[in-house]
């Protein structure tokens, strides 16, 4: 058989070897555009199935991003409200305000209100927490006022000196200390603060300093929305001395220890 298909092939011409060369070359390079156009379709059909998952996930990102500029703006809206509630509330106890002890039992009830607000006012995401409390210069120490539910001072905090302290810091400076993470500030003490991380403490004139105590940096619009919280506090504060003078705060916070 070997023999048969050798005598056949001495046989032939020269030009049937140099065609059926070009066919076999012409066969290889038309098997090549093939799988090469072939391979072009499949890889165009990949990048267009993930040019519609990253079209698809830029979608779903804008909308979260959407959904949480909503979510700011109307809690934003709603400390707003809140915070003309309380001026109108603080303009109504000045306009009828007579020096005694009832009215005030007013300012004071005013002022924890728009403490305890604050905490809850400032939570723009499910699962935060916040804590807030106003602390007044006694005696050369921050002696504690009120503060929000969150807020424990049980627990021997009652007095924060001015020295080695945040809100010392801010009283002393009179300037708005936002710290993002308590344990990398020389006046941290982190211990102190129970598991939260970043403060905020804004001062309060002469009076004292508000805290705002949170779990992670606080967000942009949670520093305009304190700075507010403060000023309206500050009034409050303001009105609040204007009836009483230094010997009856003394007396107050010598009834509270």
């Amino acid at each position: 058989m070997r023999t048969t298909v050798e005598t056949f092939l001495n046989q032939q011409p020269e030009w049937v070897y140099f065609v059926t060369g070009l066919i076999i070359v012409l066969g290889l390079i038309t098997t090549f555009i093939l799988i090469g156009r072939a391979a072009m379709k499949y890889t165009e059909k990949i990048d267009k199935e993930l040019g519609f998952q990253k079209i698809q996930q830029d979608l779903h990102d804008t909308k979260y991003q959407a959904a949480i500029h909503k979510d700011i703006s109307l809690q934003t809206i709603h400390a707003l409200r809140n915070a003309e509630r309380f001026l109108k509330q603080l303009q109504q106890a000045r306009r009828y305000s007579v020096q005694s002890e009832e009215n005030l039992q007013t300012y004071e009830n005013l002022i924890i209100r728009i403490v305890h607000a604050l905490s809850s006012d400032i939570k723009f995401q499910p699962g935060e927490q916040h804590r807030s409390s106003v602390w007044i210069e006694e005696s050369g120490q921050l002696v504690y006022f009120t503060g929000s539910n969150a807020f424990d001072d049980r627990d021997g905090n009652q007095v924060l000196p001015m020295d080695e302290t945040i809100a010392g810091r801010c009283f002393r400076k009179k300037e708005i200390q936002l710290v993002p993470d308590v344990s990398d500030d020389v006046d941290g003490m982190p211990k102190h603060h129970n598991g939260y991380g970043a403060i905020l403490c804004l001062p309060l004139s002469e009076w004292g300093v508000l805290t705002v105590d949170a779990h992670r940096a606080f967000q942009e619009e949670v520093m305009y929305i304190c700075r507010l919280y403060a000023r309206v506090i500050d009034l409050a504060f303001f009105e609040y001395s204007q009836m009483i003078n230094d010997g009856y705060i003394t007396q107050q916070f010598n009834v509270r220890e």
